[in-house]
C-alpha cells in the first residue's frame, strides 16, 4: 500500500476517533447540567486524547518510530497465502469503503507535511510584521507623542476630530499591582503589543488614554463613520468598513482602501466565558472599545464597541462584556 494511502487510513481512522472521543465530550458537557470550570477537566482531556489520536495517525504515516515492540512485528517474515488468520468480510468491507471515500476526497492524494506551524503564521497580517507595514504610504499622518512614556503615535483627522490612527499601546502601571490582570498583549508575548498596540478591559480603557484625550463615544463612533461616508442601515450597522480598514494584512481578501489613514488592523481581542480563556479574531476582527455603557439589569455588564470583520464591508456598534480585552483608540478632546 502506497504511503499516501496509507496516511489517508490513519487520517480518517484518526479523525473518526477524534470525533466520537469530540462527541463522548460534547455528551459529557450536556449531562453535567452546568458550565464550570471544575467541570471541564475531563472534556479537555476527550479533546487532549482525540488531538493526539489523530498527531499519532499523521507521524506513523510519516515514518516516525513506531511504538516498543511493533519493531519485531515488522521484522517477521511475510505470510505465505493462506496462513494466519484470514480478515473478515466486515474489515475488507470497510476498508473498501475507506478507500472510496478517500478516492473522493484526495483524488490526487494526500501529501505529507508534519512541520509544526506557529500560530502567528496563520492569516496575512503578523505580529512580527514591524510596526507601521501596513500604513497607508500614500497618506500624510500627523503624530502625537504620550508624556508618560514618549511613545510617538500616527494621527489623522476625520470630520475635524482628531484621532490616534493606531492602537494605544500604554502599559497599565496603575493596574499592575492588582491580582486581576486587566490588560493583555495578545497571546501575552509583550513583543505582540508593538505591532498591535494592548487590549484592555472596558475599566481600564475609561481611563487609558493620555491627558487631553479619551476613550471614544458611540456618538464619536457614529460621527467617523458619518464623515467617512459610510452608509447606516441601522442603529448598530453600517457600511463601509474599507474605508477605515489598513490596505493589506486582513484575511479572506477583507483589506480596505484605507481612505482616511485609520488604519485598522485586524488585532483581534482577549476573551472570556464560563469555561475557558484566550485570544482570538487575529488576522480578521478589530474591535475598539467605546466609553458609552449599556444599562439596566443584565446589560450592566456590557459596553459598547465599534467592530470591523475581515469578511464583509460591515461595521457594527453593539456590546461587549466589559471584561474582555479590546483595543483602544482614543481621540483628542
Amino acid at each position: 500500500m502506497s504511503l499516501k494511502k496509507t496516511f489517508g487510513r490513519n487520517v480518517a481512522a484518526g479523525l473518526v476517533a477524534a470525533g466520537a472521543a469530540l462527541c463522548m465530550c460534547a455528551f459529557s458537557a450536556c449531562s453535567n447540567g452546568a458550565e464550570t470550570p471544575s467541570g471541564t477537566d475531563g472534556d479537555m482531556s476527550a479533546v487532549e486524547a482525540a488531538e493526539e489520536t489523530v498527531e499519532s495517525a499523521a507521524e506513523e504515516a510519516a515514518g516516525e518510530p513506531a511504538e516498543e515492540g511493533s519493531a519485531e512485528v515488522a521484522k517477521s517474515p511475510a505470510l505465505e497465502p493462506g496462513e494466519g488468520e484470514p480478515e473478515s468480510s466486515s474489515s475488507i468491507e470497510s476498508s473498501a469503503s475507506l478507500d472510496s471515500i478517500l478516492a473522493i476526497l484526495f483524488p490526487d492524494g494526500i501529501d505529507i507535511d508534519t512541520a509544526r506551524r506557529d500560530p502567528d503564521s496563520v492569516g496575512v497580517w503578523h505580529f512580527y510584521d514591524p510596526r507601521g507595514t501596513h500604513d497607508n504610504p500614500d497618506f500624510v499622518y500627523g503624530e502625537m507623542t504620550d508624556p508618560r512614556d514618549g511613545m510617538v503615535y500616527k494621527t489623522t483627522t476625520i470630520g475635524g476630530q482628531v484621532w490616534m490612527a493606531e492602537n494605544l499601546n500604554y502599559f497599565d502601571i496603575e493596574g499592575a499591582s492588582s491580582s486581576i490582570k486587566n490588560d493583555w498583549c495578545y497571546w501575552d508575548k509583550p513583543e505582540n503589543c508593538e505591532s498591535a498596540g494592548r487590549l484592555y478591559t472596558w475599566k481600564v480603557a475609561q481611563r487609558i488614554c493620555p491627558e487631553g484625550w479619551r476613550l471614544p463615544s458611540n456618538e464619536d463612533w457614529t460621527a467617523l463613520l458619518t464623515a467617512v461616508g459610510a452608509d447606516s442601515l441601522n442603529e448598530i450597522l453600517w457600511k463601509g468598513s474599507s474605508k477605515l480598514k489598513s490596505m493589506s494584512g486582513w484575511e479572506n481578501d477583507g483589506s480596505g482602501t484605507d481612505d482616511f489613514g485609520f488604519t485598522v488592523l485586524p488585532a483581534g481581542k482577549k476573551f472570556f466565558t464560563k469555561v475557558q480563556d484566550g485570544f482570538t479574531g487575529h488576522g480578521c476582527s478589530a474591535l475598539m472599545w467605546a466609553s458609552t455603557e449599556a444599562e439596566g439589569g443584565a446589560a450592566d455588564s456590557l459596553a459598547f464597541r465599534m467592530e470591523l470583520d475581515c469578511s464583509n464591508d460591515n461595521v457594527t456598534i453593539n456590546t461587549a462584556k466589559k471584561y474582555d480585552g479590546l483595543s483602544v483608540r482614543c481621540v483628542k478632546e
